[in-house]
């Protein structure tokens, strides 16, 4: 009988030395790593496949990698995904919201430390260079044209403004309110009165001894305005007249003063007074006036009332006072003695300066000038100071008011003052003013309008850059020398990690083969009798 092991002993041996067989070849993929030498000549297939040949298989991997696996265009595809933007989207909103929500320092906090001497250095080259630039424009003669025509253009709008607008109403009336209680205070001085009394007393002396008139002082224009007014109102007072003397009361006036004139008439006539008044007897006088008026006033009052009346006395009164006012005074006044010329002067002196230190007077002048002023109020600025100055002369200002503006600014003097203000702004209050949050700075839309700027710039960037990046970064190369200086074993380790279920079928193929091969054998051998 046969032994079963003989029959067994075939597959079995086939099947160890398959599996064997596969094992040792995948283990002289990366054994031994360096070659081996017998009597000084290296054994073949040594090193291991993997170990004399990495530098290839570093090559093909750059290859595959650089030129198939990651190419530019794969990048901008993958740059252009939804996945890809919303996840940059997120990124950039987080990035710019924890910025303008960071409570930031001054300036020259933000510079890296090693840095800081350079930003201080550039800040003083910045301010100078500025400086020296600011102070070239400002000598130019563009400068001092621009400034001209804005200087100009500012006068202009300020002569265009109405005159009032220069003193508002609570400021007119706290400076009128003024005017007048110094206007006061000062017409009430002393020397004032001493001066005006002086004055005025040596003043009507002169004219009183002069041939002058009084139309000689009183402007032509002022005396037809008197007079025509003096021949307006006339009639008027005429007319009040003729109705006083249908009254009992002016009646009486009028005979009382009569009378009174007869006797001081007959006083006057001394010894012929007493004879007179034999044959006149004041009663009767008195009698026959009343009667007269009693009689008469009604036909003498009808009279004034008259028209032509009126006319022919306010004719005969207006001759009058013109002839007044063309008598010169010494004429008016000869009959009078020096006394009585002096006791006039003082009383015409003592009672102007008593006019001028009524209070009255203080008032009325400032309500002339209230008055004054309001007319001019409507007035536009150059229309009031044209009468006072002429045009040429508020051009000629204009101009030497640009002038003299340009001049000042140009002067050393303004010079050192701009520097010391810009190293002032700069150095003391912007650069160590601490920034804060940027978002109390920024509104909301601008917030959002800055995270879809950034997000649309950087994306376009990415796009536009990255593949060109990606050929420059030569990544065959990169990957080349990556894989070329890998440790063996580490190459091994990362091989296996990733073949090593692959390699264990490997092994139990070449054993199943070596199987079937050994049962092969046992059919060969034993032919179709087994």
């Amino acid at each position: 009988m046969t032994n079963p092991l003989t029959f067994l002993a075939p597959p079995l041996v086939g099947a160890f030395i398959g599996y064997m067989t596969n094992y040792v070849a995948i283990r002289m993929l990366f054994r031994p790593l360096k070659p081996w030498r017998l009597f000084g000549i290296r054994v073949p297939m040594t090193p291991g496949v993997i170990p004399g040949k990495r530098h290839e298989l570093a090559i093909n991997i750059g290859e595959m990698v650089g030129e198939h696996l990651l190419t530019s265009k794969d990048i901008k595809k993958a740059l252009g995904r939804e996945s890809f933007n919303l996840e940059l989207k997120e990124l950039i909103n987080g990035r710019v919201t924890d910025i303008l929500h960071k409570d930031l320092g001054p300036i020259a906090s933000l510079v890296p430390k090693e840095f800081t001497n350079y930003f201080k250095a550039g800040i003083k080259i910045l301010r100078w260079r500025s400086l020296k630039h600011l102070h070239n424009f400002i000598n130019s003669e563009a400068f001092a044209e621009k400034l001209s025509v804005t200087i100009s253009a500012r006068l202009q709008n300020f002569m265009a403004q109405e005159t009032g607008a220069l003193l508002p109403e609570e400021t007119a009336a706290r400076l009128f309110d003024f005017l007048e209680k110094t206007t006061t205070n000062f017409l009430a001085g002393p020397a004032v009165e001493q001066w005006l009394t002086i004055y005025t007393e040596k003043k009507i002396n002169e004219f009183i001894k002069s041939d002058q008139t009084l139309s000689d002082l009183i402007p032509q224009s002022l005396t037809e305005t008197l007079l025509d007014r003096l021949q307006t109102e006339t009639p008027r007072l005429i007319e009040k007249f003729a109705a006083l003397l249908q009254e009992p009361e002016m009646r009486d006036k009028i005979t009382h003063g009569i009378c009174q004139a007869i006797s001081h008439f007959i006083a006057a006539m001394g010894p012929m007074a007493a004879f007179i008044g034999n044959f006149i007897n004041p009663e009767t006088i008195e009698q026959k006036i009343r009667q007269y008026l009693q009689e008469k006033g009604d036909d003498v009052a009808d009279g004034l009332f008259d028209q032509a009346t009126q006319t022919k006395i306010t004719a005969i009164i207006r001759q009058k006072v013109e002839s007044l006012l063309h008598t010169p005074a010494s004429t008016l006044l000869k009959n009078l003695g020096s006394e009585k010329v002096e006791q006039t002067a003082k009383w015409l002196s003592s009672s102007i300066v008593a006019l001028i230190k009524d209070p009255k007077t203080s008032a009325a002048l400032i309500n002339l000038l209230r008055e004054a002023l309001a007319g001019w109020q409507k007035r536009t600025i150059e229309e009031t100071l044209t009468p006072l100055f002429g045009q040429k002369a508020l051009h000629d200002g204009q101009a030497k008011i640009t002038s003299e503006v340009v001049e000042v600014i140009r002067s050393p003097m303004v010079k050192r003052l701009i520097d010391q203000l810009a190293k002032e702004l700069l150095e003391e209050k912007i650069m160590v003013q601490p920034i804060g949050q940027l978002s109390s700075f920024l509104p909301h839309k601008v917030q959002d309008k800055i995270d879809e700027y950034l997000l649309q710039f950087i994306k376009d960037l990415l796009i536009r850059e990255v593949p060109g990046l990606v050929d420059s970064l030569n990544i065959k190369e990169v990957v080349t020398q990556k894989v070329d200086s890998l440790d063996l074993l580490r190459l091994e380790g990362l091989l296996l990690g990733i073949m090593q279920e692959q390699f264990k079928y490997i092994n139990l193929f070449g054993a199943l083969l070596g199987f079937i091969i050994g049962l092969l054998n046992l059919i060969v051998l034993f032919g179709p009798g087994f």
